[in-house]
């Protein structure tokens, strides 16, 4: 049978190369997953690597740091992935590519092709929106879900057949790269094995060490379990790979779903093999389906019974569902504003966003006592100053005391925004603008501090040596005067103010309604 060695860098949670190697396991195969690093974030972006375009965040201080990166793979890390490949020497090698990493991923496959001749395969968004370019450094690559593909490449591997009409495969033929017909979604999940969990076969190097065996089943802290009760997105937002691969696949249902039990099966074996005490929902949306949700929670509390962390979305059934996912055990959640801003949701993002509905959602969070963090996009070459401004006034009307997650826009590639900045003569990334988006980002930031952060917000939004110096904005000494010992003094006087009728009605704009 076929030997397949999975390489995932910055990744130990591998998600779809964990669902890959327990297919071909089940087929008979022999398969290894060497994790290379793991997941991490950097404050100095220039840490993901020479000729990385990492994704960019901005911290609670207003200083930008990068996701999901780390050190750069050293030399001697390179040598212990050469001996575990050449102990296993196997038949074909697949890593599952990500679009900002691209450059370290090109840097390990020119180093195992130094040393094997076993070909390489790229999964995942990079190579699906960019074949042409990834087949200058691989060897293949897998154009949309790799389920099918992986599984034919050992089949042929096994019976001694070229590679020639392996479905979703890109390959270079006399100089110029073909592709292979695709083979259809897989329309039941509950068909395909549960992710590849056993230790055996596993490898982790990091720090310049190898430990074999290795059992962790995730990036994030012991007692965490990543999982994903379906495929897909219902959304089309112009800037996500999601969009880009349901065009890719028009005319299927995209969005699928395992069963209930299904989910809750796999949970239940996962808690009780690693001891844990809370389950990460990986969907892109979580819980959207009511009937689906309502047959999902109480075997979820028979079962597994652990809370979870999910990404929600705010529908018109919110209040169903909500009460719902709490009682289900849902913990803390994702509730992503991106944009508070009509005409950029509408008209460049096309995303579905109503201002009330998603207000109503988060008063509706700390109703539940749900904690809860949005989500920000900005630097967006798109964005006026009105539309930062209307994100600013959606934070504050939220009420403060939540915690925010500020992204620099990252256009990927093959996705609907990409092709329109093209057509529009738009520059990614231009910095022309950046001390407009350095200042807002901390007002963004200042907003989160307090229920009554507007108070302070106006008075820096005033301050003109803020806008044409935004470093000099110190965040911490914000944070301090808005939720610390002046912050609460001036919540008790205002609250009193309001009771006794003596506070005038322009300043009680100053005060979310939601606030107390």
């Amino acid at each position: 049978m076929a030997t397949i060695a999975f390489v995932s860098l910055y990744d130990r949670n591998a998600y779809g190369q964990r669902l890959m190697s327990a297919n071909l396991k089940r087929h008979g195969h022999n398969c290894h997953i060497v994790f290379l690093k793991r997941y991490g974030a950097s404050k100095d972006p220039l840490k993901a690597g020479e000729d990385e375009y990492p994704w960019i965040g901005i911290d609670r201080r207003g200083r930008p740091y990068s996701h999901a990166c780390h050190e750069p793979v050293s030399e001697r890390e390179l040598e212990l992935l050469r001996g575990v490949m050449e102990r296993i020497r196997p038949d074909l090698i697949e890593m599952t590519v990500n679009t900002p990493l691209r450059a370290q991923h090109m840097r390990v496959t020119r180093f195992l092709k130094s040393f094997t001749a076993a070909p390489v395969v790229w999964g995942g968004y990079d190579p699906t929106v960019n074949p042409e370019q990834c087949l200058e450094i691989c060897d293949y690559a897998c154009i949309g879900e790799g389920d099918a593909t992986i599984l034919e490449l050992a089949e042929c591997i096994d019976r001694g057949r070229a590679f020639d009409e392996v479905h979703n495969l890109a390959y270079r033929r006399d100089g110029r790269a073909v592709s292979n017909p695709r083979a259809p979604l897989v329309r039941d999940l509950d068909s395909a094995p549960w992710r590849d969990d056993e230790p055996g076969n596993k490898y982790f190097i990091e720090d310049g060490r190898l430990e074999e065996n290795y059992a962790a089943p995730t990036d994030r802290p012991a007692g965490s379990y990543q999982a994903m009760t379906a495929r897909g997105c219902p959304y089309s937002c112009t800037y996500c790979c999601e969009a880009s691969l349901k065009s890719l696949y028009s005319g299927e249902r995209f969005l699928r779903r395992r069963s209930p039990d299904n989910c809750v099966d796999e949970l239940a074996q996962a808690k009780a093999r690693f001891d844990l005490n809370e389950i990460v929902f990986e969907d892109e949306i979580f819980g959207m389906d009511l009937k689906w949700l309502t047959a999902f929670v109480p075997l979820y509390r028979a079962k597994v019974n652990l809370p979870f962390i999910a990404y929600i979305y705010p529908t018109r059934n919110i209040e169903t569902v909500l009460p719902l996912l709490k009682q289900a055990g849902l913990k803390f959640c994702c509730v992503a504003l991106e944009s508070g801003s009509d005409r950029i949701n509408q008209s460049v993002f096309q995303r579905v966003f109503d201002r009330e509905l998603f207000l109503r959602t988060i008063r509706l969070c700390r109703k539940l006592r749900l904690y809860f963090y949005t989500d920000v996009i900005t630097y967006n070459p798109y964005e006026e100053e009105r539309d930062l401004q209307d994100t600013l006034d959606v934070l504050l009307e939220m009420g403060g005391r939540f915690e925010l997650c500020v992204n620099k826009l990252f256009v990927l590639p093959g996705t609907r925004l990409a092709e329109r900045m093209s057509r529009d003569g738009v520059i990614a990334g231009d910095r022309s603008r950046d001390r407009l988006f350095d200042y807002y980002c901390r007002l963004f930031w200042a907003a989160t501090f307090s229920a009554n952060a507007r108070w302070a917000v106006r008075l820096l939004h005033g301050a003109r040596v803020f806008r044409r110096h935004p470093r000099w904005l110190n965040l911490g000494f914000v944070e301090w005067l808005v939720a610390g010992p002046v912050g609460h003094l001036v919540d008790r006087v205002q609250w009193h103010l309001e009771d006794w009728g003596w506070l005038p009605k322009r300043i009680q704009l100053l005060t979310p309604p939601n606030s107390r």
